[in-house]
């Protein structure tokens, strides 16, 4: 984030127009590829992606709101709250917000439910307004779906899966988006300053993280995920959360900012600290992992796919200390970021394991522009080999899909990087972090 983050009338910062617009072309251009004649979205990453609407936490489970945008004509937002003030609030959804057509979710046993009824009505009259009324529907982000599609069916309109449209539109990012995501970096490294002065013996895990989440907020965060704090015995096997546990001398203290939402744009960055000197096995393990996570990075470029990246990670699920791949996949994988926790692409050594082809541009290999990371758990014997030199045992390189001729730049600090990640996490509860950006 090279500039500040709040609208001044003396620097160029987000284009929020700008921003709306493009994420909306890139959505309708995938639309049109995938044959659809509109979309009707209930996820609240897709609504905001479509609109810049906000969907309040309490609501997503609801599926209170959604999204119907035609490949011919501009989206329109169903449950916007009360209309006419959405539209007072988003002037660009001037006439195209409408009011709930109620909450399917909690009345719908069957394709004839009066309130699922006046949902397919009601889009199967956009639909018709627009004269797309014959082609398929792609239907994302309902745990009604099935229901919806026999609905639906019954007025002769096909409906298909939308995930995977919103998906690919969303897997490249707008210069807007990623300005968002360095300042969702630059959120997360104030939660980390915060939490490291306040490491010491007593301290207990669930403090950290209320001391990172309080920090979060101050800067203007409009949501975020309980932040991951693990200490000692709790670093390994990784629990994905925190506890009352007091910090000890001596300990490894494991955080994780995950989910932590700057206007819609997720972090996800993780930092290992000891509380007091770290031992030199501690520091050992360190670089192991850290060495793991450049040999991955190095693969990040345009043109490559997800074996590319797995290849530089051990080829044995043993490695880790199991038989089986499942057993080490919440450990050993890599993911994007942006609207969402887990964008694509994604980097699985259980899928390679059971014979997923390698994923090429435009499904889930690396393409120009593409933000990303891998995880992974690591750390029994060295990898071997070079990595990048850095300065600051907290700080991480970043690679970059498509940007100059041989689709790599030089490695920048984090805190200028859009937020995706790459975690390795070794044997005895060491984790490393780096993030890679567009």
């Amino acid at each position: 984030m090279a500039l500040g983050k709040y609208a001044v009338d003396y620097e160029q910062r987000i284009d929020y127009e700008r921003l709306r617009r493009e994420r909306l072309q890139r959505a309708k251009e995938q639309i049109q590829r995938d044959g659809l004649g509109a979309l009707l979205t209930f996820d609240e990453a897709n609504i905001r992606y479509l609109t810049s609407y906000y969907v309040t936490t309490p609501l997503r489970v609801l599926e209170a709101q959604a999204v119907f945008v035609p490949r011919n004509g501009e989206p329109h937002l169903i449950g916007g709250a009360t209309p006419t003030e959405a539209e007072r609030r988003m002037p660009w959804m001037a006439s195209r917000v409408h009011a709930s057509f109620g909450l399917h979710r909690l009345t719908a046993s069957g394709p004839d439910d009066p309130v699922l009824v006046r949902w397919v009505d009601g889009v199967a009259g956009l639909m018709s307004d627009y004269g797309v009324l014959g082609e398929p529907l792609g239907l994302d982000g309902t745990t009604s779906q099935y229901l919806f599609a026999q609905a639906f069916k019954k007025k002769s309109i096909e409906v298909v899966h939308g995930k995977p449209t919103m998906d690919h539109a969303r897997m490249i990012k707008t210069r807007d988006e990623i300005e968002l995501m360095r300042i969702t970096c630059a959120n997360s490294e104030k939660a980390f300053a915060a939490i490291v002065d306040a490491i010491r013996p007593g301290v207990r895990e669930c403090d950290l993280v209320g001391i990172g989440i309080k920090a979060l907020y101050e800067e203007g965060d409009d949501h975020t995920e309980d932040l991951v704090c693990c200490s000692g015995y709790n670093t390994n096997p990784y629990g994905w959360s925190f506890t009352d546990k007091p910090i000890r001398p001596g300990d490894l203290v494991y955080v994780d900012v995950d989910g932590a939402s700057y206007q819609g744009y997720k972090s996800c960055v993780y930092r290992t600290f000891c509380c007091g000197k770290a031992t030199q096995e501690q520091k050992d393990l360190y670089e192991e992992c850290r060495a793991m996570l450049y040999g991955g990075m190095s693969r990040i470029r345009a043109g490559a796919t997800d074996h590319e990246v797995l290849e530089m990670w051990p080829q044995s699920p043993s490695y880790w200390g199991y038989e089986t791949w499942d057993e080490v996949g919440p450990y050993v994988l890599g993911h994007g970021l942006g609207l969402s926790l887990h964008d694509r692409p994604f980097f699985l050594p259980a899928h390679k394991a059971v014979g997923v082809p390698p994923d090429l541009p435009g499904g889930d290999g690396v393409g120009g522009g593409d933000v990303r990371g891998q995880e992974g758990r690591q750390g029994r014997r060295p990898l071997g080999g070079e990595h990048p030199g850095h300065q600051g045992w907290l700080r991480t390189a970043l690679a970059v899909a498509g940007r100059g001729a041989d689709g790599m730049l030089a490695a920048v600090p984090l805190e200028a990087a859009a937020a995706t990640r790459t975690r390795f996490m070794a044997g005895r509860g060491v984790a490393v972090e780096a993030s890679v950006r567009a």
